[in-house]
């Protein structure tokens, strides 16, 4: 049966397997590789509100399949299907090249077949990507199911477009037609993530790679419950914020998930994954009552899973005692972003101080989490190469506090890279942020992201930090908190040699790189020397500022699936 729709996830940059990149740390404290082969978590969202309506849906990790096989054929791979519409992703702009070269490529093999785009960057830059060529249509916002479903159903009965909210498309004349954000839902209780529902669709496609997450996913199951849409709080450099939602995304308050949904998202995932269950914003925004309600309806479920709970700003001791006493096995996380209060206040996620700080780790570990993360952030607004330097000190006080618990302490530092999204209060007002903003359009980002390092992809300029030395800090403050968590046992002696090897080997690429991005000779002669580069560049992209398995939650047992979930799945 031929699909309705079929969703495609492209990498970030499409000839990743041929060009020479120094992708450097840009996904060091993230699941995916350098080439985000993550595809949004809206992909599974609409796969099950649309089927469940009577659409037929396919999903395409074309970047794992990539990942998977060096000798994989896109070209091919593209010819041999057929839908009524192919939809990409371009969500956040690292994937701007990939993911409009792979509409091309669609484009050239079905050229009578729609191509339609979605995501928040989709929706920002809507009227520069729809003058592409190979796009025809964009659909608009941060809740696309009932838009999408009028869109297949209007294409299935060759119908007309008008009334379709949220979507900016273009004729065959090439007029484009631009419909308001009008579809937002105030609560988001609409759809979810089923996790059966994607299982089943591996066993009809036949295709587990164009289904897998991550490439780690069969090794590391980890898994994802939202607690809401849309931002609470206004981080400066954040495009998901409170302002860039109000301002773009036609969203004037977040549509929060009931709490006793939120706990079943979590209960239906531990039915077919032992792996940690990550819980996505923090559930004290929703207010006290909320938190309470979330957590005796969590506690009924019995989940054996380590849940994780991500926080923006310090819990207090109530808070973690609630949690300890709802279930067994926890972990929380917190991004503090610096560790120099007026760096992190000017910040906008949340004004508090190193000392609460402190005693949020200390009192959660206390109150039973099995483990506190712990990351800052380089290349913020108002941060010099003093106060990054400053990191790894402050994580030494941090441990020197934990007495009995220093080896359930983790804390990590990585680049804000590649780019300060558009639509952020620093992009929008970089002033204000002591940000000069470089590359403003969509094709700018899209062609930054092809030089050979990272460090020449960054969209901004701070006032405080210069591009080199903030490149440079990052990676020397990595060195430094390296090797305060081998002083304190947090990690291996084995993983600190290896983190330390891979960010000395990385700060001499970057060093080499530069040396032949400022000679004065013509580029085909530059790109034969990157070339000369290119297996070093790509083996240095990963694990450098710290050992991604760093970053894995215990897998409570080694039966990493639960087959008989599984198997209820496939013949519900």
């Amino acid at each position: 049966m031929k699909p309705d729709v079929i969703f495609v996830h492209a990498p970030s940059i499409y000839d990743f397997r041929e060009k020479p990149i120094m992708f450097g740390p840009v996904s060091d404290v993230v699941p995916s590789t350098p080439v985000f082969e993550m595809y949004p978590i809206g992909f599974a969202v609409l796969s099950d509100y649309l089927e469940k309506r009577g659409f037929r849906v396919r999903i395409l990790n074309l970047a794992m399949r990539m990942l998977k096989d060096k000798k994989f054929n896109v070209e091919e791979c593209i010819r041999k299907l057929d839908a009524n519409v192919f939809a990409l992703d371009l969500h956040w702009l690292p994937h701007a090249q990939g993911a409009l070269e792979v509409a091309k490529i669609i484009k050239r093999q079905h050229p009578d077949t729609p191509v339609l785009f979605g995501g928040l960057s989709a929706t920002y830059y809507q009227q520069e990507l729809i003058r592409y060529p190979q796009v025809d249509m964009i659909m608009k916002g941060d809740s696309t199911e009932e838009p999408v479903r009028l869109l297949l159903e209007a294409l299935r009965k060759k119908g007309n477009l008008d009334g379709i909210p949220n979507l900016t498309w273009k004729d065959k004349g090439g007029t484009v037609h631009c419909q308001p954000i009008s579809y937002v839902p105030d609560i988001w209780n609409h759809s979810r993530i089923n996790y059966g529902h994607i299982i089943k669709s591996v066993l009809r496609d036949r295709d587990l790679n164009g289904y897998l997450p991550f490439k780690d996913f069969v090794r590391y199951p980890i898994v994802a419950a939202f607690f809401c849409r849309g931002g609470f709080r206004d981080c400066s450099i954040c495009g998901g914020s409170r302002f860039s939602y109000k301002t773009f995304f036609g969203r004037k308050s977040p549509a929060i998930r009931e709490p006793e949904t939120l706990a079943f998202d979590i209960y239906d995932a531990s039915r077919y994954f032992s792996g940690p269950i990550f819980i996505v914003g923090d559930i004290q925004s929703g207010g006290q009552e909320y938190v309470d309600l979330f957590l005796n309806a969590l506690k009924n479920y019995k989940v054996k899973n380590m849940i994780v709970f991500e926080f923006w700003k310090p819990p207090s001791k109530e808070v973690f005692e609630k949690i300890s006493r709802a279930i067994s096995n926890w972990s929380f996380e917190i991004s503090c972003e610096s560790q120099d209060d007026f760096v992190r206040n000017k910040f906008g996620k949340a004004i508090y101080t190193n000392e609460k700080l402190k005693e949020c780790i200390v009192n959660g570990l206390k109150a039973g989490a099995e483990r506190a993360d712990v990351y800052f952030l380089t290349g913020i607004p108002f941060q010099t190469k003093e106060s990054i330097m400053g990191i790894s000190d402050y994580v030494k006080y941090l441990y020197e506090n934990l007495n009995g618990h220093r080896h359930k302490l983790l804390c990590f530092v990585a680049p804000l890279a590649p780019f300060v999204d558009p639509g952020s209060l620093a992009f929008e007002k970089p002033q204000y942020f002591g940000y000069r903003i470089v590359k403003k359009t969509l094709d700018e980002h899209r062609k930054a992201i092809q030089a050979p390092s990272w460090k020449y992809w960054l969209n901004y300029e701070s006032e405080f930090i210069d591009r080199d030395t903030m490149v440079q800090a990052t990676y020397d403050a990595a060195l430094a908190l390296n090797k305060v968590k081998l002083e304190v046992g947090a990690v291996s002696q084995d993983t600190a040699k290896r983190v330390e090897r891979n960010i000395l080997k990385a700060k001499e690429i970057i060093a080499k790189i530069d040396e032949i991005y400022n000679l004065n000779i013509p580029e085909d002669l530059k790109m034969k020397k990157y070339h000369g580069l290119k297996e070093e560049m790509r083996y240095y992209s990963m694990s450098t500022v710290c050992e991604k398995r760093e970053l894995e939650w215990n897998v409570s047992t080694l039966r990493k699936f639960k087959i008989r979930g599984i198997i209820r799945a496939l013949l519900s």
